[in-house]
């Protein structure tokens, strides 16, 4: 943990940020650092806001880092490098669980938007016994959610299957590609690359009946004590993000193509209509959706048994923001 630290904090001092520092020097804003895991599709919330200079609006000057893997983005806000995340619900609770005062203040994306991919030469889920099943890293949401997924199947993926690390999406992909793994959760865009590459699709997670945290944002209860404004204009700016990305395709292709790394129509509308359109607003953390987190928590921690959905959650400025009219007027 202390060598990701370090990795962390040397890349944060070496990100380029002149121009936010220079307009925060213009504009009096607030400076702040804020991050999330492998820029995905479903971790664009975050930069929909950054460029549209909506953090701006609100009064901060943002440097919005990436960081493969939720556990190492976990480890920085923990640190006190990047007091807010935008992080998917298991590492967030997981940390809770043992300690830490993680806690979930927006809720983003509410569906599983992985799905199974296998080699070409796998027909059935049941047929990924004692195979090996890339996941980015133990820990995080995709790790989670392909436990979940096999469950349902039938298959105890501490028993029946072999799960190991293959780093970001991207990693995750050729992994399976090259057969270093059979199987894999994979999210977008990879979901439309490996279906071009003819791997097979086993289950497409969105249709499981079930509401987690997906994505949103998560802070500390200490920071957000101290600071509850910051967070508050983080989320006007995080929110309003969301929206102008809803209602403008235009705007939202942009932005995906920048930072997913591809001009291609076919990816960028597959990403569009799996991801941006099923943004939630207003984004409330669930009860519901922490209860599905905490039943698959519950063999490996089994204090998740004892504690209450609403202890990893805190509602209160959505519920502001919702109240005043904010979001209904975006």
């Amino acid at each position: 943990m202390n060598k990701a630290l370090r990795v962390i904090t040397l890349a944060l001092f070496c990100v380029t940020a002149w121009h936010t520092q220079s307009s925060a020097q213009e504009k009096n804003l607030e400076r702040i650092r804020v991050g999330g895991g492998s820029v995905g599709a479903p971790q664009l919330t975050m930069w929909f806001a950054k460029e549209a200079n909506l953090y701006e609006k609100h009064g901060l000057a943002v440097e919005a880092i990436s960081i493969p893997g939720s556990s190492m983005a976990l480890q920085a806000m923990l640190s006190g490098e990047l007091p807010i995340i935008q992080l998917g619900g298991a590492a967030s609770m997981q940390a809770n669980l043992a300690g830490a005062d993680t806690v979930i203040v927006a809720t983003i994306l509410k569906k599983f938007l992985f799905s199974i991919f296998s080699r070409p030469e796998i027909t059935r889920i049941a047929d990924l016994k004692g195979k090996l099943f890339g996941a980015t890293r133990f820990g995080t949401l995709s790790d989670f959610a392909s436990r979940f997924a096999l469950e349902k199947n039938g298959l105890n993926p501490d028993r029946d299957i072999a799960m190991v690390q293959t780093g970001g999406q991207p990693e995750t992909l050729v992994a399976l590609l090259t057969a270093r793994v059979q199987a894999a959760a994979l999210s977008v865009p990879a979901i439309l690359r490996a279906k071009k590459a003819n791997m097979r699709e086993l289950l497409d997670m969105a249709k499981l009946d079930a509401t987690i945290h997906q994505n949103g944002v998560v802070t500390t209860r200490k920071y957000l004590k101290t600071n509850e404004d910051t967070v508050r204009r983080f989320l006007r700016a995080y929110i309003e993000g969301a929206a102008l990305a809803k209602r403008d395709k235009a705007f939202a292709t942009r932005v995906m193509a920048k930072y997913l790394g591809t001009n291609e129509r076919e990816i960028l509308d597959d990403a569009y209509e799996r991801v941006t359109l099923h943004l939630e607003l207003p984004p409330y953390p669930t009860v519901e959706g922490v209860s599905t987190l905490l039943k698959t928590l519950e063999k490996a921690q089994p204090k998740a048994r004892t504690v209450k959905p609403e202890d990893f959650i805190d509602s209160r400025l959505v519920r502001e923001l919702d109240e005043s009219g904010f979001i209904n007027r975006l």
